[in-house]
């Protein structure tokens, strides 16, 4: 389990900072009060009615309950849930000040402010600390030469697809294959019951035929304060018009579907979106729009959080706002302490590395240094890294990247009129194919925390034995990851009734599964007190010599016809060869499907 957050530790190393104000607007701060007016730092937030009905309209059951696998039943609120003080905010904005951000889990808001009005804000009796907002730089792909390889890697070339497989992945199959995502979705996964949150510069998903159809259930844009993340006229920041590009390009590499040709991880999953890159101009106001992003995204009970922004160098004038490379150490970034913060809540969360080249000293960026978050680089199609892809490890020595996935020539949806579609690169592709995997096993295992997806995605990658700052644990296998905490079935059984014939068909794999006599399903009608036990017969491998596959029972004649027309309540069982017991669905036999 990641380390608790404590926030309040970078705000002393940020006041050096202040001198370089001039006396003008151009300066963007972050005004962190000492307490919230009743709820006071350190002091735990009691677990009753009155303190659950303070965050009911930001923190919603679903996120509490992903909470509960990470953290105590008495320990699910604290005091960087409470709301920040409004009489704070009202004092600061009485001086003609406009807030841009606020946020719970650093106590404080940010505003654009003359250096006058900042020496004002710090004599308050609340305020603890000031300081200046960093400038994120938006990743672009800068070459895609492969550098020299190790020779631990073995290089695979997939060129002909698998017709067997349940769709037909067009121009995305090299970047699904590559990872094993056929074998999880021709098992029925495809990211069911799990919410992703998406942090990029727009998204225009409703005009795209791989994207319309998306279960998108909340937007925001934190540049606007609007629930729209698409281009839009009249806005106080105008859109350019490549607003949006980069954010529908990352988001189609994850969830697209169109069969025949894009077909990614997660598409099954629920998505939200958030707006919070800027691309029209340079100032520093994009790092605390993800910060406040990632506590919406929390708050929304997401499971998985995409970025593809890193947070690294900025242009003049503000380069002495730029992270040199000993700030990446997993305590310093504001968005690097916002994902941890993010993970220690349960959410996955995954950062790009970014594409600053092969380099020394290390060239990624934040929030890809975290401790709890997952930095994912790029490789080819052949698994070779790519140039542009950056390399580790972090200022305080610690492997990065995570994992690596394709980040060169990934088959995305390009924005514009008509449903077309590109090949793009960079580390802005690799990551959201990565966090669509971490939505499969999700999916297959919505019991598992953070840490321990990180887990199996790191521990059943292609350099697990031996981790480098340059692949970091390797390529990802998503067939392999989703079963490193055990056996799988397909999320819902099908139930066939034809004539005299009742069938029952599932999907199931396992790592060991030795024979095709170890599958069980077990079945009665809503009446009955017992349940009758019967041995599924394989009908349908996932791979020649594989007992993983599709499952069938079926039953005829007279019992056949007992079950027709009646509630059908059904479970399954697989025990390995160590002799441990697998039920599913989980809590089985007092929980099954009934159809």
């Amino acid at each position: 389990m990641p380390k608790k957050i404590i926030i309040a530790f970078i705000l002393i190393t940020a006041c050096a900072q202040l001198s370089l104000a001039a006396d003008s607007l151009n300066i963007k701060y972050w005004i962190s009060f000492k307490d919230k007016g009743s709820f006071k730092p350190g002091v735990e937030v009691p677990q009753n009615e009155a303190s659950y009905n303070i965050i009911r309209d930001y923190i919603t059951k679903r996120a509490l309950d992903r909470r509960m696998k990470v953290l105590p039943q008495n320990k699910l609120i604290g005091f960087e849930d409470m709301p920040v003080n409004e009489k704070y905010v009202e004092k600061i904005t009485s001086l003609g000040i406009n807030i841009i951000g606020k946020s719970r889990w650093f106590n404080g808001v940010s505003a654009y402010m003359s250096k006058s009005q900042m020496e004002t804000v710090k004599k308050f009796n609340f305020v603890d600390h000031i300081f200046t907002v960093r400038k994120m730089y938006k990743q672009d792909a800068l070459s895609l030469a492969p550098i020299e390889k190790g020779d631990y890697y073995e290089t695979t070339v997939f060129i002909t697809q698998d017709t067997s497989n349940a769709f037909d992945y067009g121009k995305s199959y090299p970047q699904m294959v590559q990872i094993d995502v056929p074998k999880v979705h021709n098992l029925g996964i495809w990211g069911q019951g799990v919410l992703i949150a998406s942090f990029d510069d727009g998204f225009e998903w409703k005009q795209h035929e791989s994207l319309k159809d998306l279960n998108v259930i909340a937007e925001f844009d934190f540049i606007n304060g609007d629930n729209n993340t698409s281009r839009e006229e009249n806005q106080k920041y105008k859109d350019a018009e490549t607003q949006g590009g980069h954010g529908t390009a990352t988001l189609s590499s994850m969830a697209g579907f169109m069969d025949g040709k894009l077909v990614s991880p997660a598409f099954g999953s629920d998505i939200i979106l958030a707006k919070t890159e800027y691309v029209s101009s340079e100032t520093p106001m994009e790092e605390d729009f993800w910060l406040m992003a990632a506590e919406w995204a929390e708050g929304k009970g997401a499971d998985v959080i995409t970025s593809s922004l890193v947070y690294k160098e900025y242009d003049k004038p503000y380069t002495n706002n730029t992270y040199f490379y000993a700030e990446f150490d997993g305590q310093t970034a504001i968005t690097t302490i916002a994902g941890d913060r993010a993970a220690y809540l349960g959410i996955v969360v995954c950062n790009a590395v970014g594409n600053y080249f092969q380099t020394a000293p290390p060239s990624l960026g934040s929030a890809s240094d975290g401790d709890s978050v997952i930095g994912v680089g790029a490789v080819d199609k052949n698994g070779t890294i790519a140039t542009f892809s950056s390399n580790g490890p972090t200022s305080d020595g610690r492997i990065k990247p995570d994992v690596v996935a394709q980040g060169v020539n990934v088959y995305v949806a390009k924005m514009g009129d008509g449903n077309r579609y590109e090949f793009s690169n960079g580390t802005s592709f690799s990551t959201p194919i990565t966090a669509g995997v971490c939505a499969l096993i999700l999916s297959a295992h919505p019991e598992l925390t953070a840490m321990q997806v990180r887990e199996a995605l790191r521990n059943t990658a292609n350099n697990s034995s031996a981790p480098n700052n340059v692949y970091g644990w390797g390529v990802i296998n998503a067939f392999k990851a989703m079963l490193y905490f055990g056996p799988v079935w397909s999320p819902v059984p099908s139930i066939l009734r034809e004539g005299n014939s009742f069938e029952i068909l599932t999907a199931f794999a396992a790592n060991d599964v030795m024979d095709n006599k170890s599958v069980l399903a077990h079945y009665r009608t809503a009446g009955e007190t017992e349940f009758k036990t019967a041995v599924l017969d394989f009908i349908k491998p996932l791979e020649t010599g594989s007992f993983c596959g599709l499952y069938q029972l079926k039953i005829d004649g007279i019992e056949a016809v007992e079950l027709l027309g009646k509630e059908v309540q059904i479970w399954f069982n697989y025990t390995d060869s160590k002799g441990a017991e697998f039920k599913y669905p989980r809590g089985a036999p007092k929980n099954y499907f009934s159809k």
